[in-house]
């Protein structure tokens, strides 16, 4: 009996699962997962180690936030299957805004209260910390390569001995755009917290979804895939900055999509100056500029790219001023701290190659050096050209995505540190990739075969009759039936 009502039930689950929707199995499978992830799984950094996310409340209320991620995470698959179409794109897209809030959004502002009633240097990530610090840096008139961060709130950031107390590995775009806030805050005696740039960089990336795939069911299945993803979103909660390169990201391929190219090109510029992840992105984006051209020559092929100047512009406008001012300092910080060779060493960690390496007693110690940049790049190198040939032969914005998502997983799975959020990112990158591939295209009726049209000879009319041979007749084809297409028609639906 019990086998049976096993049985039974298993089947009906299948069955309520192939009926539900597109959006609502991607919900089902991402909230659900994430909401047993939440029992332990899912942490972020506290004061002196890190805790899951549901200790950030206190007590009755941590409990409260568990039972509403699993309510809602459980109810919207459950709405679908049961409402069918009364369950309408609004209440989906505020029941997915729900979800999002609860699992997201909600923890953030709760790391960022118990950030400023207590220590700056607690429930925060070192690397929102180190962007703070270096805006602060820079406007006292410091190079924030050269400067070290002893004596500020990241010497006191629970990890002993940092090495980012002596390096900055961030591009220079991230503590840029983030000085005039600390100088506004700091100025009217307001705490900043880099999450409140971050933050609104999180909803403003799930914003653009809808510029990128078409289809209501398709869009939000997107959207939570890339909300939820459980690499990605705990991450938000203590303050790093991959949604902060995705807004840009995201924006410059939707851009690219309506042929906005200048438009487009600045944005990822602006992706590429704050972070290395998206800097690899722009050769990508220059094969397939020129690709969808379809130049004949070399002169075509630098004219398809004329629409990047002001983004090379930017780009030198970021990054000269500090090669300038110290190229030693500035290559030591995000080079060789990052990749091995420096005074103080980035220390392997992660769950890389390096990790594998480390754990077979291969490396003897975690700061140890190692060639890890050689092996990056003779991994990475021959699949981005393998992109690039691809990308040549088909450009399309799925093939562009695709080919800079698995370079860029080659090249820092290989690297010295291969971090949750880096698989996130790349996760995230990816995610367009199966909606723009499988994107519905119109269909064309299939042609039918018919039997060649028979002719009719009509004999040239004449007056009357004359002498001699009558004329040659005049073949005359009967008209095509009107379902057949025409052999113009069918050439312009390729």
């Amino acid at each position: 009996m019990l086998a049976k009502n096993a049985e039974r039930f298993i089947k009906w689950a299948l069955s309520a699962w192939r009926d539900l929707s597109l959006d609502a199995k991607v919900v089902a499978l991402f909230g659900v997962g994430n909401w047993f992830l939440l029992f332990a799984n899912h942490t972020t950094v506290a004061a002196t180690h890190d805790v899951p996310l549901w200790q950030l409340f206190p007590p009755g209320a941590d409990a409260a936030f568990l039972i509403a991620c699993g309510t809602l995470a459980f109810a919207y698959p459950f709405r679908d299957h049961r409402a069918r179409g009364s369950f309408t794109t609004r209440a989906r897209v505020m029941h997915l805004a729900a979800i999002i809030a609860t699992f997201v959004i909600i923890p953030t502002l709760a790391s960022i209260i118990l950030r400023e009633t207590g220590k700056p240097y607690t429930y925060i990530h070192d690397g929102a910390l180190m962007v703070e610090e270096a805006s602060r840096k820079f406007l006292a008139g410091m190079n924030p390569y050269v400067a070290d961060y002893l004596d500020t709130p990241m010497f006191f950031w629970p990890m002993i001995n940092n090495p980012a107390l002596y390096h900055l590995t961030y591009f220079p775009f991230m503590f840029l755009v983030t000085g005039p806030f600390v100088w506004f805050f700091d100025h009217f005696g307001f705490i900043w917290d880099q999450r409140y740039l971050y933050l609104p960089a999180y909803i403003g990336t799930l914003a653009l979804v809808p510029f990128i795939v078409q289809g209501a069911s398709r869009r939000l299945a997107m959207t939570a895939a890339i909300a939820l993803n459980p690499q990605l979103f705990p991450f938000v909660v203590e303050g790093r900055n991959d949604f902060f390169v995705l807004l840009f990201l995201f924006a410059g391929v939707a851009l690219l999509m309506r042929e906005r190219r200048t438009m487009s090109s600045l944005a990822l510029a602006a992706a590429g100056a704050a972070k290395l992840h998206a800097l690899i992105f722009l050769p990508f984006v220059a094969v397939y500029l020129v690709a969808t051209k379809r130049p004949r020559n070399l002169r075509e092929a630098i004219a398809a790219l004329t629409p990047t100047w002001p983004a090379a512009l930017f780009l030198l406008a970021t990054f000269v001023p500090f090669l300038a001012n110290n190229f030693g300092a500035f290559y030591d910080d995000v080079v060789s701290y990052n990749a091995g060779g420096a005074a103080w060493t980035y220390p392997i960690s992660g769950m890389g190659f390096s990790a594998i390496l480390l754990a077979l007693g291969l490396i003897p110690y975690r700061q140890a050096d190692f060639p890890f940049a050689a092996i990056e790049i003779a991994v990475a190198a021959p699949i981005a050209v393998w992109w690039f040939i691809r990308l040549w032969q088909r450009p399309t914005i799925a093939t562009l995505l695709a080919g800079y998502a698995l370079t860029l997983l080659a090249f820092l799975f290989f690297g010295r540190y291969f971090q949750g959020n880096y698989l996130g990112f790349i996760a995230a990158v990816f995610t367009p990739v199966p909606f723009l591939a499988t994107r519905a295209v119109r269909r064309v009726p299939r042609r039918v075969r018919r039997p060649a049209p028979a002719t009719v000879t009509v004999p040239r009319p004449t007056r009357e009759p004359a002498p001699g041979p009558l004329p040659s007749p005049v073949p005359m084809p009967v008209a095509l039936d009107a379902a057949e297409p025409s052999p113009v028609g069918v050439g312009s639906t390729d």
